[in-house]
């Protein structure tokens, strides 16, 4: 019993020193350029990078700047296969051209590791054929909703959240636009639980490990889904923000624009959920110990 437990101690200090702090990353998808490169290129997504950072994860930039888009054959290229398969979580930012990720769609669906979109033109099935996640297409959720509905109880969902605030957005211009989602619930493919929706749109929404995106959908394979899949929207900043001449908050916009602490919250909720923080191992692992400790 004693060679048990010194067994199970070991795996858990390995766990610790070894595996966890290595794969308990993030690496994100954007077409965004990543900080600190190219300084005038687009960094609209510059500020979720700080944001994951602050929440303690390590987030790995190399899949920005459009690297992973279909024409840089990214899955015919060991590195980039490997930093995707080696990450804890693979975020895929809404700034990502659909049409530049569709080809894939089958490689991405059936990547072994979890995978958060928060892009909804990619959710789109059927004859759209990006990946498959729904039967059918997307649409604009109004700029004017801030609340979601939540469906299911989920352990996604912290509170009962206001997602966004637009009371700050310009009214003229190139004003901001809507959340893109799915057009409707019954359109998302068997496996996959609605959690929440916004203006009657799912909004954030659970698939399991092996739900089968091929089902319902036709022209194209899709694939099974190697780990969990989440989709949380977010509204449309790839948009150059105009509040009036001489406005000095005209500019590009930001992933951190017009989303409240709720969303930050949601969005933070939902990676904790799909990758486990560290502290939840140990507390397996200690578990474990006094299982083994109880038996003798």
């Amino acid at each position: 019993m004693m060679k048990r437990s010194v067994i199970l101690i070991i795996a858990l200090v390995f766990c610790l020193t070894g595996s966890a702090y290595a794969t308990y990353d993030i690496i994100l998808i954007s077409d965004c350029d990543a900080p600190g490169t190219n300084p005038d290129g687009n960094h609209a997504d510059d500020a979720l990078v700080e944001w994951l950072e602050s929440l303690g994860y390590t987030v790995d930039t190399s899949g920005m700047g459009k690297a992973y888009q279909e024409n840089n054959n990214p899955f015919d290229d060991p590195a980039k296969v490997g930093a995707l398969e080696s990450a804890g979580l693979v975020i895929v930012s809404h700034m990502t051209n659909s049409g530049g990720y569709d080809d894939d769609r089958k490689a991405w669906n059936e990547l072994n590791n979890p995978l958060l979109l928060c892009s909804g033109h990619l959710t789109s099935g059927g004859s759209d054929q990006k990946w498959g996640w729904t039967t059918g297409g997307s649409s604009d959720a109004e700029k004017t909703v801030t609340d979601i509905d939540v469906v299911d109880l989920h352990p996604f969902i912290p509170t009962t959240p206001s997602l966004f605030d637009w009371s700050q957005a310009p009214t003229s211009g190139e004003a901001p636009k809507g959340v893109y989602l799915p057009n409707s619930s019954e359109e998302i493919v068997a496996g996959g639980v609605v959690v929440a929706t916004l203006d009657g749109q799912p909004m954030l929404i659970d698939y399991a490990a092996g739900t089968d995106f091929d089902a319902g959908n036709s022209g194209a394979e899709y694939g099974v889904a190697g780990g969990r899949r989440a989709f949380l929207g977010h509204w449309g900043y790839d948009v150059e923000l105009y509040y009036g001449e001489g406005d000095p908050r005209n500019g590009p916009a930001s992933w951190g624009d017009f989303i409240t602490d709720d969303y930050k919250a949601l969005m933070a909720q939902t990676i904790a959920e799909m990758i486990p923080e560290p502290a939840t191992i140990v507390m397996l692992g200690l578990g474990g110990l006094a299982l083994l400790r109880r038996r003798r």
